[in-house]
């Protein structure tokens, strides 16, 4: 038999053999250094799959090298007043940039120096046509393109169209000088969720480029009944000075003319340009005849709501509903209704007011074009022969008399239309809604302010801007004006003040 010594001899053996066969391989990892054994662990990591964005990087690059050297930096200078004048198209909210700065210094005896800007475009052909904003170079005294490379020319403006916020330039080459020139592409195929770059000079940061997607396809911003929009919505930044430059798509090609923001004076999230489907036919027109020649059919139209699909009977929520018709016009002629439903213009859908109405701007006067119609639970086709709208110089004299209008009372307005009044929370669906208000104006003292329902002046019921505009006439500084008007949330008020 062993002793107990004996026994504690072979335990402490063999507990020796054991450390001597584990611990230096214990030792050995526990003493790696840290660095080394994250090399040692990323290593046998599978490796990072990288092709994907490296593309993506690599179509954006071409993309914007094919356009960039097109798009132009415009620097613009108008008077004082002007510029006041034109910040936007006025509204609750003001979806166009401060173009213009701050009103400076006066200069002796009160004088206001101009007013200097920026914006930008894009040269369309060999010829020195160049695309950009009216809302850019409106009332401007002169204007400069400065190109890509330095280059720098003195433009005219050759035409302009409020409604969709587009005008032309001319520039004219040196010595044969050649332009660069964009490829203009289609804004129709466009997808929610299309990459698109939007080009141009932000606070006068020349040639940049910025990258996002289509948002929303036929935004209306404005409210305005006179505006023809439906915008592209895109999160590619869009700010102060970008004003006129192109959207692109992957392939370089123009798909639409940054217009406007959303939110505040810098971009939020919320970018919105022109369709460039949209504003071709304005170019045309504009380079073939000197202005633009809008087609009308004679209707007062709007959105289709659930409440409307399920009293017609319609298996859907789209379409415009026809509210009024203009007699002895298009409409009228063709035998449509109060009531109907348009829910193709031949055989492209319609989805909304806002659809109807650029579908149709594309077309010229006379075209002839078959609607697809709802009426007593039945779709029908009426062939319409499209009239065309009152000459452009009326509708500049009456944009004078408007703008007198502001000159004497402070503001102007618009006929108010019922889907601005839900937006604005009035109950009445007809009148006039103050669109634009003199920032330093007695009647902007006195608390009118954009949005609000105008129902008197000084006693007398005003329905139609004429109205308003046979008061202004009557107006002299120093008279005292009251004006009665519906406040959103608030309700009816007066408001009085003397006119400097």
């Amino acid at each position: 038999m062993r002793s107990k010594s004996d026994l504690h001899r072979i335990l402490a053996t063999l507990v020796i053999l054991l450390l001597a066969a584990c611990g230096p391989a214990e030792t050995r990892e526990t003493q790696e250094p840290a660095g080394s054994r994250l090399a040692r662990q990323q290593s046998d990591a599978a490796p990072a799959d990288t092709e994907a964005a490296h593309s993506l990087s690599a179509t954006f690059r071409a993309a914007a090298q094919r356009a960039l050297p097109a798009v132009v930096y415009l620097e613009v200078e108008r008077p004082m007043e002007a510029a006041r004048r034109g910040q936007g198209p006025g509204g609750p909210v003001n979806p166009f940039e401060f173009f213009f700065g701050p009103q400076g210094p006066q200069g002796p005896q009160g004088e206001l120096p101009p007013q200097q800007g920026s914006g930008s475009g894009f040269i369309i052909d060999g010829e020195g046509h160049v695309i950009t904003n009216n809302h850019v170079v409106a009332d401007a005294s002169w204007v400069l393109v400065r190109l890509t490379d330095g280059r720098e020319f003195r433009a005219e403006v050759v035409g302009s169209d409020p409604a969709s916020d587009v005008a032309v330039l001319k520039i004219e080459p040196k010595n044969g000088d050649t332009l660069p020139t964009v490829e203009i592409g289609s804004s129709d195929p466009l997808q929610v969720g299309d990459w698109v770059l939007a080009l141009g000079s932000p606070f006068e940061l020349e040639s940049t480029v910025t990258a996002g997607i289509i948002s929303a396809k036929r935004r209306q911003i404005t409210g305005r009944q006179s505006a023809l929009e439906a915008f592209l919505q895109t999160d590619a930044a869009i700010n102060p000075g970008n004003s006129g430059g192109p959207l692109v798509d992957l392939d370089g090609r123009v798909v639409g003319i940054n217009s406007a923001i959303l939110g505040g004076p810098a971009f939020v999230g919320y970018g919105f340009a022109i369709p460039i489907d949209l504003a071709k036919k304005v170019v045309s027109d504009i380079l073939e005849f000197g202005e633009v020649r809008r087609p009308q059919l004679g209707v007062t139209i709007s959105d289709v709501n659930a409440v409307d699909a399920e009293a017609y009977g319609l298996s859907e929520v789209r379409g415009a509903d026809i509210g009024t018709i203009v007699p002895a016009g298009p409409a009228e002629e063709a035998g449509l209704q109060i009531g109907d439903v348009i829910l193709a213009v031949d055989d492209d859908e319609i989805a909304d007011a806002a659809d109807l109405t650029t579908t149709l701007a594309e077309h010229q006067p006379g075209d002839e074009v078959t609607l697809t119609i709802f009426r007593d639970g039945e779709r029908r086709q009426v062939e319409v022969e499209l009239g065309r709208f009152a000459a452009e110089a009326p509708e500049r004299e009456r944009e004078r008399a408007a703008q007198a209008s502001v000159e004497r009372l402070g503001f102007s307005v618009e006929p108010l239309t019922p889907p601005l009044a839900e937006r604005l929370g009035v109950e009445r669906a007809d009148g006039l809604v103050i669109t634009e208000v003199s920032p330093f104006g007695a009647a902007a003292s006195a608390g009118v302010a954009a949005g609000q329902v105008l129902l008197r002046i000084n006693g007398q019921e005003v329905e139609t801007p004429a109205d308003v505009d046979r008061i202004a006439e009557g107006v002299e500084p120093g008279d005292v004006v009251s004006l009665r008007l519906i406040v959103p949330e608030l309700g009816e008020t007066i408001l009085n003040y003397r006119v400097r």
